[in-house]
């Protein structure tokens, strides 16, 4: 049963002065406004409910919601999730996808003061071994009357990346006025016509022994019938429980060029008798060796160095063939992105786990005008490199 308190929620209180400024940077609202409105909105994103962990896995989305809202910029949003929590904690009130719109509506604007809520439930698979998940997401500007719904979505993932990057950046679209469930029609077909007839950029198919790093003692080559008189070539990882419970097993494909900005489509078959897979493709660039192999102390030669990752889980049932499709960007904040690699992991659980038919294929061109690269020690702050540099800078060097 929700209860709600009439005392004015401590985020409540700051809601208009944090209007009035938000032209001037709070909450950096200028960079991206909410279609058809002039001021910014202020929006609400609750922990989702989880029952199957107590609710910590809700809590990790919530907090991913209110990072790409804080990211995103052109509303207002509490200053942490922890505004949000003491205020639930304090009223014993947690929304679900079964709250009626009326008492959203009445949190939401009695207790904060705010005209947009995102709320909803998220409930692992029972008897899964992986990371299936029911997911349940509410999107609704409570603004109008009647209230908008802006999205309502319910899924069943095959991986828990879905989460963040399907299907919480489909509602925020949808907050932000931007549909992505219907995409323009050019650019889509464009992208399935470069899935269709583009190069293969990775010799995936494990016919011939080529493209890959030489098998290692837990990989080999396997081939089984696959007709009449044929025969398919594919990897086979093997691991003992002690390999599966600590290094697992990996295998690194050959470096292929990648474009910054360009999107990228991953697919592959696969299939296990008990461990868990993953993919990793990893994109890196040319920079100056911190130990040369000449052993002169002379650092002027390069070596690539690791600046994205795509991280890739999969999920299926057991002993039989699986099929995995991922698009991924490969971008940094200060580094270019100029080789990629697909790295095929194993762990977790003893026993085989195959691989074939690896594809990674261009779909998207990067645009054709970069924006200009802010230097920025990752993609999780807004701190620039140079700032730091400020306030920490590097002792000059004497001269000799």
């Amino acid at each position: 049963m929700l209860q709600t308190s009439h005392r004015p929620s401590p985020f409540a209180a700051f809601v208009a002065s944090c209007c009035l400024v938000a032209a001037t940077g709070f909450e950096r609202a200028a960079a991206q406004v909410p279609a058809g409105h002039e001021k910014p909105k202020v929006v609400i994103p609750f922990d989702l409910e989880s029952q199957f962990d107590q609710g910590r896995y809700g809590r990790m989305v919530g907090e991913m919601i209110w990072k790409k809202l804080e990211r995103r910029g052109g509303c207002v949003v509490p200053e942490s999730m922890l505004d949000v929590r003491d205020w639930s904690d304090r009223t014993k009130t947690a929304p679900n996808p079964d709250t009626p719109l009326e008492k959203m509506r009445s949190i939401i604007q009695e207790e904060f003061g705010a005209d947009i809520a995102v709320w909803g439930k998220v409930e692992r698979l029972p008897d899964v071994q992986w990371d299936e998940y029911d997911l349940w997401l509410n999107v609704v500007d409570f603004s109008t009357d009647p209230p908008r719904i802006l999205a309502k979505i319910k899924a069943r993932t095959k991986t828990a990346s879905e989460i963040p990057h399907t299907y919480i950046d489909e509602a925020l679209d949808k907050l932000y006025g931007m549909d992505s469930s219907v995409p323009a029609a050019g650019a889509d077909a464009d992208s399935e016509r470069r899935w269709k007839t583009g190069e293969n950029l990775v010799r995936g198919d494990f016919e011939k022994p080529a493209g890959w790093d030489q098998p290692g003692a837990f990989v080999s080559r396997q081939a089984e019938a696959s007709g009449p008189g044929k025969q398919n070539g594919f990897v086979r990882f093997t691991l003992s429980r002690d390999i599966a419970e600590t290094s697992g097993v990996l295998y690194y494909s050959d470096y292929f060029p990648v474009e910054e900005g360009a999107k990228y489509r991953f697919q592959c078959r696969w299939r296990t008798s008990g461990p868990a897979p993953k993919v990793f493709i990893k994109c890196s660039t040319e920079r100056p060796t911190r130990f040369s192999d000449r052993g002169d102390g002379s650092v002027d030669e390069m070596e690539k160095r690791e600046v994205y990752r795509s991280q890739q889980n999969l999920s299926g049932p057991r002993d039989v063939w699986n099929t995995h499709t991922e698009d991924f960007t490969p971008q940094h904040t200060q580094f270019e992105p100029r080789y990629g690699r697909v790295m095929l992991y194993g762990y977790l659980s003893p026993g085989t786990l195959d691989w074939d038919d690896i594809v990674v294929k261009q779909i998207t061109p990067p645009p054709a005008v970069q924006s200009p690269r802010i230097r920025r020690p990752s993609l999780e702050t807004k701190v620039r490199a140079d700032e730091l540099e400020r306030i920490h800078p590097q002792p000059k060097k004497g001269r000799k």
